[in-house]
């Protein structure tokens, strides 16, 4: 009965790959609908014919907005809006109405065109937009060729850079300089050949100052698998770096003079002897202890002994390479570790220098205090192959020396009864 009524433009309608509907502008009433139509509203064709067009709108303000709009101008053109389908989901479309006529009544003639997915791209895009703006890590988007043509919000308050001062500018802008350029050599070397690298990198901030961050950078392509962007995301760690520092340092550092502790004294004499056996090489472990210390402790107070330790460790390292290692092993007791050395004469003099530094008068906030000191030496691999054995090689040639008077240093080999000579008086 409907293909009866049709007339020549209904015909050429049936068949447009656009959705087309006609409805009768005194009821609104649908009288004619296209096969486009019905698959997109989702409702055969029989059930739709003699129901009002204004059933299908999702939202009834943008219904009414656009009957409206109608009424007022006799056309709509591109329109975006939702219709609802018979099961329950809704469409995104293109709308344009024509007023016509059509079995010599007045109809609106409607076209709509399917944009759910182009709809559904832009709230994704809107949605990763809005995600990337909020979002607490710093995120750069570059070109190919690294420059700069997006950062979101948490860039700028990190780096304390705009937007418009980042954009077109290379990343390397916020260099630090603590890098060599083989690092970044390796880290461009990873994108090439992955794709992608992470990993802590230092900048500097708009002010100065100097930062360290967590970064990944990865690589983004096109369809046809060409390079179109480069992002990175990183986060500031600087806090997290400096607790990090903060505890590591209480592990392994003496609170009072700032030297080594025994941990790290005995991590770095294992990696003493692990070098010294992979490079052939040799070096001294030495044993002090202050003479008189005690003393000065019970008659001057803590606080005169704290500062005899913190001058004492100041005097040690003055008598060594910044190469070599001082420590603190506990109360009065210092070790030294004299890396590449070519035999006893040259530790023999380092030895007679702290002696001689150690025994000089320590003003000490208006207390004059005097202390000497007595040092035991053991060489590798001379004297011992492993450090278990040097410490106690070293221990015991330091109380021979404490045993014959103090205020002297001794080696592991010298005789028994003997230390060395020196002429420190």
């Amino acid at each position: 009965m409907i293909q009866s009524d049709l007339s020549g433009l209904a015909v050429v309608l049936e068949d447009s790959p656009i959705g087309v509907s006609i409805s009768r502008c005194s009821d609104g009433v649908i009288v004619f609908a296209n096969h486009t139509f019905t698959e997109l509203i989702g409702v055969p064709r029989h059930a739709l014919i003699g129901t009002p067009a204004r059933d299908y709108y999702v939202d009834a303000k943008q219904r009414d907005a656009i009957i409206s709009h109608l009424k007022r101008y006799g056309s709509v053109d591109h329109a975006e809006v939702r219709f609802r389908r018979r099961d329950g989901g809704a469409i995104w479309t293109l709308l344009t109405i024509r007023k016509s006529i059509y079995a010599d009544q007045p109809v609106n003639l409607a076209w709509i065109y399917d944009i759910t997915e182009r709809k559904n791209s832009e709230e994704r895009l809107q949605l990763a937009a809005k995600v990337v703006e909020t979002a607490n890590e710093g995120i750069m988007i570059t070109t190919p060729d690294a420059v700069i043509e997006a950062v979101n919000g948490a860039f700028s308050r990190i780096t304390g850079y705009s937007s418009a001062e980042a954009i077109g500018q290379n990343p390397s802008f916020l260099k630090s300089g603590r890098h060599e350029v083989e690092f970044y050599r390796e880290m461009w070397h990873a994108i090439q050949e992955t794709g992608k690298w992470q990993g802590e990198i230092w900048n500097r901030r708009k002010t100065g100052e100097i930062f360290v961050e967590w970064l990944s950078i990865a690589t983004v392509r096109d369809a046809l698998g060409q390079v179109s962007h480069m992002l990175g995301v990183f986060s500031d760690i600087t806090a997290r770096k400096e607790d990090e520092e903060h505890v590591w340092r209480q592990a392994n550092f003496d609170a009072l003079t700032g030297l080594p502790n025994r941990s790290l004294f005995l991590d770095r004499l294992s990696q003493a002897v692990k070098a010294a056996r992979r490079d052939q090489t040799h070096f001294a472990l030495l044993f002090i202890d202050l003479d008189g210390f005690k003393a000065v402790n019970d008659t001057f107070g803590h606080q005169t002994g704290d500062l005899l330790l913190q001058e004492t460790a100041a005097r040690l390292l003055l008598s060594v390479r910044s190469s070599d290692t001082v420590a603190r092993l506990s109360g009065d007791e210092f070790t030294v570790i004299l890396h590449d050395v070519d035999g006893s004469e040259e530790v023999a003099i380092v030895a007679a220098k702290m002696i001689a530094r150690l025994g000089e008068v320590f003003e000490l906030e208006g207390v004059e205090a005097c202390v000497k000191a007595s040092i035991g030496i053991a060489l590798f691999p001379d004297d011992a192959n492993d450090a278990a054995i040097l410490i106690r090689q070293a221990d015991r040639a330091m109380y021979r020396v404490k045993g014959s008077g103090k205020n002297n240093f001794t080696f592991h080999q010298a005789p028994e009864q003997m230390v060395y000579p020196w002429d420190g008086g």
